[in-house]
């Protein structure tokens, strides 16, 4: 076997090597002082996520939509006629709903009717719905939201838990230790175990706020998928293809990801993943619902939802939420082609609906995009563990590409390949022209992340499609780094 020549260099075949030091966790004084620091901002972030939510008259967050679904799972409400205090539905498949049954929330009771003229107030409208008086937005904590409020808290610490996780399981893999494996004692390499942690993190930063003040999922399948890379380094390959299965049974993206073990020939892999497909889609909602039940919430999620957003069908119940092409800051390339093509025209006044033709283009670029990450994956059945992840990297990234719906915040599930590029980045035998390029390429996927939430500037950059061609961009950067030879590489001057 040939002798890795840098931290991400090592061979997935083989084992995570054994600590060198004691498996003991001892932080210095200096690291002990920014966790509390960091762990002091984490919580001043959650009391405010608590105020804009569960303590404010109208929660400001996506949080209801899940709680609400799960709730109608335990009873005999449909999942997909359920809304939350803003009118959303539930938009994914059955398993989230189910799985999401502990923090379970009863759908928001029918605002009362009200006379003529009568305007709505604290006294006559229930929590979760705005009143005349838009300055008294705070409502307080009461019996009525307390169930709530713990929801909300639960899931902020659950989300934090499973970054945490994620930023750590990848740079494992990256390193080719366990996930017990404290930080090494040498001053240089322990700069490095906390730099392939946080780093990829602070690229991240603004996708990762804006999923916890939103109070979405998406952190759900980026633990997933860091599982899943690491069991596969670890040769545990059925259960981490059941791992990397689980994302395409979460929220409706092309699964590119699955395409990987059958590309490089894994069969028990693959094996995992049909496991893990069957299980989530099929026996826990059987299970669960009952086969009827089953059945019907899947022709209805496929009248609303699947058909609406790939183009086909009349069901237009979802397109002001989610479906509809000025609906939401949508980042497909689907909408980029649209906007562009209407350009001209206030977005407002622009088509609802994407025309034939720009769901061809899509395709098109889909497939050559396709080929091309085959080409660079080449025929080999064995990926270095920094391989693994920048071609994983890429199949996610292609997959938002050609998704019909892509919101910003996602892209935090872009950062097995952040890691992956870091890594390289920081590797002595990596060649300065790519070094600099790809060190580009993260600076301006960063900055076009935190730019396109500014209130000013951000609404003209998700027109203009910066936040996707920031990510084409970044895999642009993975592509380079994996058609470099394999082994040695020049070092940097």
């Amino acid at each position: 076997m040939e002798k890795p020549t840098s931290p991400g260099a090592t061979s997935i075949a083989t084992a995570p090597a054994k600590p060198e030091t004691p498996n003991r966790w001892r932080f210095r004084r200096g690291e002990r002082t920014g966790l509390i620091v960091a762990l002091c901002a984490l919580v001043g972030f959650g009391i405010n996520l608590e105020v804009r939510t569960a303590l404010r008259r109208t929660p400001m967050t996506d949080l209801g939509v899940f709680a609400c679904a799960a709730n109608a799972v335990r009873g005999t409400n449909n999942l997909y006629t359920v809304t939350d205090w803003h009118g959303w539905h539930y938009q994914y498949p059955p398993a989230l709903a189910i799985l999401f049954a502990p923090l379970a929330h009863p759908a928001p009771a029918h605002v009362p009717v009200l006379a003529p003229g009568e305007p709505r107030t604290a006294a006559n409208t229930p929590w979760g719905f705005a009143i005349a008086s838009p300055g008294h937005n705070f409502y307080g904590l009461h019996t009525d939201n307390l169930r709530f409020f713990f929801i909300v808290a639960a899931w902020y610490w659950i989300s934090v838990g499973l970054i945490v996780f994620s930023a750590h399981a990848l740079a494992c893999v990256l390193e080719g230790t366990s996930l017990r494996t404290p930080p090494p004692e040498a001053p240089e390499q322990r700069k490095l175990w906390w730099a392939r942690r946080l780093w990829p993190l602070l690229v991240c930063a603004v996708s990762l706020g804006t999923e916890l003040s939103r109070g979405q999922v998406d952190v759900l399948m980026l633990a997933a998928i860091a599982l899943g890379l690491y069991l596969t380094t670890t040769a545990r390959e059925i259960t981490a293809g059941m791992c990397l299965s689980f994302p395409a049974t979460v929220k409706l993206f092309p699964p590119f990801l699955l395409l990987y073990p059958i590309w490089r020939r894994r069969w028990r892999m693959t094996l995992g993943i049909a496991a893990g497909l069957t299980f989530a889609l099929v026996i826990l909602p059987v299970v669960t619902l009952g086969p009827q039940r089953t059945k019907e919430l899947y022709q209805l999620w496929g009248e609303v939802l699947a058909k609406p957003a790939l183009g086909h069908g009349s069901d237009t119940s979802r397109a002001h939420e989610l479906t509809g092409m000025n609906a939401t800051d949508n980042q497909s390339l689907l909408v980029f082609i649209h906007n562009w093509r209407f350009h001209n025209v206030p977005r407002a006044t622009r088509p609802t609906e994407a025309a034939p033709g720009e769901r061809y283009a899509v395709y098109v670029v889909g497939t050559l995009m396709l080929a091309g990450i085959g080409v660079v994956m080449g025929l080999r059945r064995r990926d270095t563990p920094r391989e693994l992840q920048l071609i994983c990297g890429l199949l996610i990234g292609l997959a938002f590409v050609v998704s019909p719906i892509v919101h910003n915040f996602y892209y935090l599930v872009l950062l097995p390949l952040i890691a992956a590029l870091i890594d390289y980045g920081l590797s002595r035998d990596a060649r300065r022209a790519t070094v600099s390029t790809l060190w580009l390429a993260l600076i301006t996927f960063m900055a076009v992340d935190v730019l396109a939430r500014t209130p000013a500037l951000g609404p003209w950059l998700r027109d203009l499609g910066l936040p996707v061609l920031s990510l084409i961009a970044l895999m642009a950067a993975a592509v380079m780094v994996l058609r470099e030879p394999r082994g040695a590489s020049p070092a940097r001057a």
